[in-house]
């Protein structure tokens, strides 16, 4: 299946299942917006990564590291980002790669088993553009326009401040979409209830709660791991 359709397909499922992601989705981007996302980030953008920003542009509420309120996800444990949100995610890295420490940081990046000669070996590139991120570090699932010899600009990684060993997550932002689907639908990632505070020492204590997608402690960035490792994927 195409971008759009897989797209749709999940957008369906989470209408029926995690309706309060369903309705978190936010409106189509225009043209312009995602015009000036390219012109941004100088980078031109595959074009199943800008057909489904056409049909919704990220999340109305979106936690990032740098913000949010308890928004519901509407990937499972990660943010959808907006046109917005990923130039604005990406900009706050070009300080650090213009940084007076960029080389010592470059060469704490690594590549995992199975993405060698795939994923450059560097902290972070310029042609990393940020697609999901996670709700409350800086930490993403994104676009590699800057592959290593033996990739494919498009390929989907990981990156960012605690992601420094990165591997190959999808072939194209189209096969994530497939990932994805699949995932849910296998019943892996419920919507659920995050206690936020809670004191087990504290028997009076009112924790607050939030609406969540997927299961506390659970996170997608493992998922994508786990599907990537030569060992576990067989």
């Amino acid at each position: 299946m195409d971008a759009i359709t897989l797209f749709e397909e999940y957008v369906d499922w989470l209408r029926v299942n995690v309706p309060l992601a369903f309705e978190n989705l936010a409106p189509p981007a225009g043209r312009a917006e995602i015009d000036e996302l390219e012109k941004a980030l100088g980078q031109r953008l595959p074009d199943d990564v800008k057909a489904v920003l056409a049909m919704h542009n990220g999340q109305l509420s979106t936690d990032i590291a740098t913000g949010g309120e308890g928004a519901v996800p509407c990937i499972p444990t990660l943010s959808f980002l907006s046109t917005r949100l990923i130039e604005q995610c990406w900009s706050s890295w070009i300080a650090v790669r213009e940084g007076s420490e960029i080389e010592q940081l470059q060469a704490f990046g690594a590549v995992m088993a199975g993405a060698e000669g795939r994923v450059k070996p560097l902290y972070t590139s310029a042609g990393w553009i940020p697609l999901w991120s996670d709700t409350s570090r800086s930490d993403y699932i994104g676009l590699d326009l800057d592959p290593d010899h033996a990739g494919v600009p498009g390929q989907i990684i990981n990156f960012g401040r605690d992601e420094e060993r990165h591997f190959v997550c999808a072939e194209s932002f189209t096969d994530l979409l497939s990932f994805l689907l699949d995932e849910v639908r296998s019943g892996r990632w419920p919507a659920s209830t995050v206690v936020e505070g809670e004191d087990d020492d504290d028997p009076g204590d009112e924790s607050e709660s939030y609406p969540w997608f997927g299961l506390p402690g659970e996170h997608f960035f493992n998922a994508l791991h786990a599907r990537s490792d030569p060992l576990t994927a067989g």
